[in-house]
């Protein structure tokens, strides 16, 4: 058995009660395996659709009891026939077995060494991909998601292909204020549109493949229960309020990215911590407006200017480190940040000429 399965034993050996709790359970899955997003997906599919409970009141594990659950893995959730057998694998022999002590057939498969558990054919008459609605990409050379029509819409697994033909977008506003608690896009998909997940207040959880490069104006808006997202190395541009409302308590902007637009983390209230990475030279007008509990914010030796209102309203913000390299900060970017706030600068530089002409308390450094 590899290290993945033998800490999930642990864990439930460890936490048995958790299992009642949705919660719980899952935050100490995504807390006992951070870098295993894949790993931790296919788990929690098979927990909430009652696995669990079931290996508890099962006389006896077998094959018929395992297949339901890859069938409806792959029926519902587009899971491929070797993931679902790896993942209700490792429930029926972790759990089943090893945990609970029940009589089970079914141990615990290498991923891509299976079908273990048999009855191959899935009867819904439809794939996954069948269930998302196109149209062409204007983007580049595919297809764009416009929606999607199946009725297990809390989770939705973004596919790569329909057909013959490479999906590389999801469209302007075709997920805004749906019920889509999970994002996870495919590697493949390169553009995220405008509008696309705007006002989806019960999105936690966005999984982004490498292979992403744009992020459209408010993409995630007012996403409130969206507390983290990891943004992948090939993003080049992010559109104006893209993040904006969402509960992200920090951001790391990758290297990669030449462009972000106005307003980018404006209205994040949770948000503490920022560091802004050396490839972009200016602060945009109103990136962190409203940001009431930003403490921290790390500025690089080359960034050239602060825009309008980009720190207004932040409340608990009460010093800012600004290099020499600045040179223009604008109209009310700093009004209305913590009544202590000081302006850390050296002497001579712009940032004390502006503190002096603005009457900012400051601090040479």
């Amino acid at each position: 058995m590899v290290i993945f399965e033998q800490d999930f034993e642990e864990m439930l050996r460890n936490h048995q009660a958790s299992l009642d709790d949705r919660k719980k359970f899952t935050a100490l899955v995504k807390d006992l395996f951070p870098d295993q997003a894949k790993n931790v997906n296919l788990l929690l599919m098979a927990y909430n659709m009652g696995i669990a409970q079931d290996i508890q009141t099962a006389s006896h594990i077998n094959n018929t009891f395992a297949f339901r659950y890859v069938k409806q893995l792959m029926d519902d959730f587009g899971m491929s026939r070797v993931n679902a057998d790896w993942i209700v694998s490792v429930w029926c022999s972790c759990y089943g077995a090893n945990v609970l002590g029940k009589a089970c057939d079914i141990s615990v498969q290498k991923q891509g060494s299976g079908p273990a558990i048999q009855g191959e054919q899935s009867s819904s008459g439809k794939s996954y991909g069948d269930l998302f609605t196109y149209e062409r990409s204007h983007k580049g050379k595919g297809l764009a998601v416009t929606g999607f029509q199946g009725n297990k819409s809390q989770t939705i697994i973004f596919q790569n292909r329909s057909g013959n033909t490479p999906v590389v977008e999801i469209a302007d506003d075709s997920f805004s204020h749906s019920s889509t608690e999970e994002a996870i896009l495919t590697e493949g998909i390169a553009f995220i549109g405008k509008n696309t997940f705007s006002g989806c207040d019960r999105l936690h959880q966005v999984v982004l493949p490498v292979s992403i490069e744009e992020i459209g104006d408010k993409a995630f808006e007012n996403c409130g229960n969206l507390k983290s997202i990891s943004l992948p190395m090939s993003l080049k541009t992010i559109g104006n309020e893209a993040l904006k409302g969402t509960g992200l308590r920090t951001i790391e902007i990758p290297k990669s990215v030449y462009w972000i637009g106005d307003g980018l983390m404006a209205e994040c209230k949770s948000l503490d911590h920022v560091k802004i990475p050396e490839n972009i030279d200016k602060i945009p007008n109103r990136m962190f407006e409203g940001c009431t509990s930003l403490k921290k914010v790390e500025l690089h030796e080359n960034l050239s200017e602060i825009g309008e209102r980009a720190f207004f309203g932040c409340s608990s913000l009460d010093f800012l480190i600004i290099p020499d390299s600045v040179k223009q900060i604008d109209q009310d970017a700093f009004t209305n940040t913590d009544k202590q706030f000081i302006i850390q600068c050296s002497f001579g530089s712009y940032a004390e000429e502006y503190a002096r002409k603005n009457k900012f308390k400051y601090q040479l450094v």
